[in-house]
């Protein structure tokens, strides 16, 4: 075997460190950018390489195979691949990109580690992947530099444009989209992006993501690209993602086509299919209007896995310090050898993070209360391969998920496909759940009559119902003067509940006058549901629902009682420290319900 071959270009781009770290990142991208061949992927199902690939590819119009280890990376500093061939001029080759800040510059680094089996493969390795792969990387930073500093005049470094777009049907659908949704500016922008982009970017698309991207409001382009969806625009799909690696195991176009249960080959686990932690709705473009090829590039890059700040690979005795830049929350450690991650807080203090992969067991020493830099000091005390992962836990911050989804107003009327079959369920692990109804409505009836009175309560049905939409909700059904809602999380729900009863007085005088003997009452509580088929409607049962319908019989009228799992809910305790609402807790026994239960009524001074 000849001697290795290393190669290494360095450039001085303007452009902060994170920008171009969230450009190069994307080897997916990259790589087509490079003019790479797709590859097809398949996890290696040896126990010792977990995180390893069989992949095969052409080059040149010869098939290639190889292994793809394992990607590393330190969040916005460099990060690198092994790749190792079982045939041809290539013994191995192990590519990446380093990042150095400058003054107000970065310096990026594209290096490379080749080892060729033959004398023939040197050659390879000096002039075509040189040029390929090294030279072009370099080319894509300077030109992404260029179109930040002058838009107008530099494009943005771009992958080619559709091949098969029936643009008479694009135009059609999308008018058909203007008449159905409000949103012209948002509307534009995807019809755009349905035109123009890439293959890569109108496939698997996350409208957060891509709000995130566009600087939009995330759920207004949720909403459109639901609309797109009804419109044939788009086709929706639902993805479960495991919930260890975050990678996608399973895809189907209707929620009851999902599995129950699903098996992660990569970390080697089965866990169940669940709304809230592991299922996100993704979009595709309608291979009417343009047909995209779902190729693949790349499968393990840093950009595959945005909540990753880190993922080291060490041989067998090896250690590793590594210095991580971090902003405060929580973070999780794992090791795909081992079985349980750490979870750590992210504190207001620096120090050190100690890391032992040993038989069994993830070992976290130091100070874990942290912020800013970390130094982080892995040890692999395993016989074998320890694949380390620290990572936010923040993958919900980008996913629309299933819970989400599917709980907002509208949902179920644009899909009445989109629910569980009947009688099967779905767990979600955590869902908001609120229940209002009316104090005094039947004596309202007997004051000023059957039509008067039916009228008000259908009218503060809609407001209730606008409430929630506001919140990202949805009505799940109406029962006599009772609404249940559903939300994805406590904060949106409180949020509605403090919309309605703070908008109450108004709404009641504009229907009813000086009569003030109608009250809302409403209560909230969170926890894990179960959805289900009711009738071809959506439906959720289970313990969260019961006690939630439980809470809200507590109500008295003009106020909202809560659970304590939403009254400690982070978000929901920071929402209420900051109002004026009086709060007076108590404990009561609930009917159905084996303990007492404490609960916390307010109301506006």
């Amino acid at each position: 075997m000849a001697k290795a071959v290393l190669l290494s270009r360095t450039a001085r781009i303007r452009l902060p460190k994170q920008d171009l770290w969230s450009f190069l990142a994307d080897t997916d991208r990259l790589n087509r950018n490079i003019d790479l061949s797709p590859v097809h992927f398949a996890p290696m199902l040896d126990r010792r390489r977990k995180g390893h690939y069989s992949a095969e590819t052409r080059s040149y119009g010869r098939r290639v195979r190889y292994e793809e280890f394992p990607f590393e990376w330190i969040e916005g500093r460099f990060y690198q691949v092994l790749r190792r061939f079982s045939g041809g001029p290539l013994a191995e080759v192990s590519t990446g990109v380093r990042l150095r800040p400058a003054a107000d510059e970065t310096e990026v680094e594209v290096f490379a580690r080749i080892v060729p089996r033959t004398w023939f493969g040197a050659i390879v390795a000096r002039t075509l992947l040189a040029r390929t792969g090294i030279r072009k990387t370099v080319a894509l930073a300077r030109a992404l530099e260029l179109h930040i500093r002058d838009p107008q005049t530099h494009a943005v470094p771009a992958l080619p444009p559709p091949e098969q777009l029936d643009a008479g049907r694009l135009e059609l659908r999308t008018a058909q989209l203007f008449r159905s949704y409000d949103a012209p500016n948002l509307i534009g922008r995807l019809e755009s992006h349905l035109r123009t982009a890439s293959d890569l970017e109108v496939t698997g698309m996350r409208p957060f993501e891509l709000a995130d991207r566009w600087g939009v409001d995330r759920m207004q382009l949720l909403y459109v690209f639901l609309h797109a969806a009804d419109c044939g625009l788009l086709d929706l799909s639902w993805s479960v993602l495991c919930p260890v690696c975050r990678t996608v195991r399973e895809d189907a176009g209707r929620i009851r086509q999902l599995a129950s249960r699903v098996h992660c080959d990569t970390c080697d686990i089965a866990f169940d299919t669940d709304l809230a932690r592991s299922v996100e709705i993704r979009f595709d473009v309608n291979p009417a209007v343009r047909r995209a090829e779902r190729a693949r590039y790349c499968i393990g890059g840093p950009a595959n896995s945005p909540s990753a700040v880190a993922q080291l690979r060490l041989d067998p005795g090896e250690q590793r310090s590594e210095r991580l830049d971090v902003d405060p929350g929580w973070l999780r450690l794992r090791c795909y050898q081992v079985g349980t991650p750490v979870h750590c807080e992210v504190g207001p203090a620096g120090g050190t993070l100690r890391v032992e992969c040993g038989p069994g067991e993830l070992r976290v020493h130091g100070s874990p209360d942290t912020d800013g830099a970390i130094r982080l000091e892995v040890a692999n005390r395993l016989p074998g391969e320890a694949l380390v992962v620290v990572e936010r836990e923040r993958w919900k911050d980008a996913a629309a998920t299933g819970a989400l989804v599917t709980s907002l107003d509208g949902f179920q009327d644009l899909f009445p496909d989109q629910g569980v079959a009947p009688g099967d369920e779905i767990g979600i692990a955590n869902l908001a759940v609120l229940f209002t109804d009316l104090s005094g409505s039947t004596a309202l009836y007997e004051r000023i009559g059957d039509v008067r009175a039916f009228a008000f309560v259908q009218s503060h049905f809609r407001y209730l119902r606008d409430a929630v939409v506001r919140e990202n909700g949805g009505v799940v059904k109406q029962m006599g003067d009772a609404v249940m809602a559903t939300f994805a999380d406590a904060r949106e729900a409180w949020s509605a509940a403090a919309s309605m009863q703070s908008g109450w007085d108004g709404f009641r005088r504009g229907h009813l006058g000086a009569d003030d003997s109608v009250a809302l009452k409403v209560g909230l509580h969170q926890g894990p549901a179960v959805m289900i088929d009711n009738d071809g409607r959506t439906d959720y049962f289970g313990a969260t629902v019961n006690l939630a319908a439980r809470v809200q019989g507590c109500a008295a009228g003009g106020d909202i009682v809560l659970s304590r799992a939403v009254h400690d809910d982070p978000e929901v305790a920071s929402l209420l420290a900051e109002s004026d609402y009086r709060c007076d807790v108590f404990t009561t026994a609930l009917k159905g319900i084996g303990e007492e239960q404490t609960l916390w009524r307010l109301r506006r001074p």
